[in-house]
């Protein structure tokens, strides 16, 4: 059975990519981190829809997610809308699952045609995570002491690297299990819209003979159309 926490990955709407990224171009005069978060946030704030993928390179206790990948919405409803698929580690099992979250019902379908439903977490769902005031917004607009570290490009596009911190109580109120402060990283549009493309967390390890574990979240797609579909086999 997939745990409330899993759930509420599925639900986060947003994704994680592992891998390193090649060093940034630090030439030239650079925007202040500060100013390009900020304008991220402003510009998060006109967020509805998005395509995400969310990775994790190693374990946070409650979390079994190990890729997701999809499109969500904060309208559709009192939760939003948010589909695709989640590849999930049960005990030691590797799952794959088509998740749909629509109306008040989270449905997962396996890779063999089984499906299971089960209630939208509401403080977890895309209409809260993709909130103009709350969830991921949140993170930009309570990160600190952050600093543009230069330019790189992501999928084509021209992007400023910026490095931050934020306190646990911020981040643990969007992803369970973190219980330390955490190391962050922005990727924001270099364009005139300041989309955020990226988002970095280095977790520490709980344990000295455990390392850090990555979580690394990916949005493409700001404001396009979602189709809504009520299949997600």
């Amino acid at each position: 059975m997939v745990s409330r926490r899993i759930a509420f990955l599925l639900v986060l709407v947003i994704g994680m990519l592992g891998g390193c990224t090649p060093s940034p171009d630090t030439s030239g005069p650079l925007p202040e981190g500060r100013g390009l978060v900020d304008e991220s946030a402003t510009q998060l704030r006109e967020l509805r829809s998005v395509r995400f993928q969310v990775s994790l390179s190693g374990t946070v206790p409650g979390l079994s997610i190990r890729e997701v990948d999809g499109v969500a919405t904060r309208q559709g409803g009192e939760y939003g809308f948010a589909s695709g698929d989640a590849d999930v580690q049960e005990h030691t099992d590797r799952v794959q699952y088509r998740f749909l979250l629509s109306g008040d019902r989270l449905r997962l379908t396996d890779k063999d045609g089984n499906t299971s439903e089960r209630p939208v977490p509401a403080e977890f769902s895309p209409a809260r995570l993709l909130d103009p005031e709350r969830g991921l917004y949140q993170l930009l607009e309570k990160a600190s002491g952050l600093t543009t570290e230069g330019r790189e490009e992501l999928d084509g596009v021209s992007s400023y690297r910026v490095t931050g911190e934020l306190s646990r109580s911020v981040v643990s109120a969007l992803v369970p299990g973190i219980d330390a402060d955490v190391d962050v990283k922005f990727w924001v549009a270099e364009g005139k819209n300041r989309d955020l493309l990226r988002l970095w967390i280095q977790i520490p390890p709980r344990q000295k003979n455990e390392g850090s574990v990555m979580l690394e979240v990916a949005l493409s797609e700001h404001n396009a159309p979602v189709r809504e579909s009520s299949d997600a086999s």
